[in-house]
């Protein structure tokens, strides 16, 4: 069998990115590792995940809302999938975990429109342009699709 096809699941967790990903996943005839990486905390040797700001609530609060929207959005979709929880830098964690994993391709949606997403991209790069540099798997962008998220 082949490794999973892993998705960097958008914290604003639009539900287009891991439903498209799962469609890719479904034609390879993977799985799905769906990840979201909180870049507020960091990977503690027990390995989990703690906040940066020890005032900050704890991390793990926001599980249970990004399992839940991932689940609204693959629902009906007959590829397995599971929820992976790091932290870090995005880019470095999302090929760290696709080689833990052996994954077949990385899927990751594009950056986000505006100028956050102008200031990021000219600050440190995109993840998907870090991705495509430092990693040898392949590397799956998928355009932002507004009328996808408001089915």
């Amino acid at each position: 069998m082949t490794g999973p096809v892993l998705v960097g699941v958008p914290h604003d967790h639009r539900p287009s990115v891991p439903r498209r990903a799962a469609d890719l996943a479904a034609a390879l005839g993977a799985e799905l590792l769906c990840v979201t990486v909180d870049e507020a905390s960091v990977r503690v040797s027990s390995g989990g995940v703690a906040p940066v700001d020890p005032d900050a609530g704890s991390p793990a609060a926001d599980d249970g809302d990004a399992h839940d929207a991932l689940a609204a959005a693959l629902a009906g979709s007959p590829v397995p999938w599971r929820l992976e929880r790091t932290a870090g830098d995005p880019a470095a964690e999302l090929a760290r975990l696709a080689a833990a994993h052996d994954a077949v391709l990385i899927v990751v949606g594009a950056r986000r429109p505006g100028v956050l997403g102008w200031a990021t991209h000219l600050v440190g790069g995109t993840v998907a342009g870090r991705l495509v540099h430092d990693q040898p798997r392949p590397v799956v962008v998928l355009p932002d699709e507004h009328a996808d998220d408001a089915s």
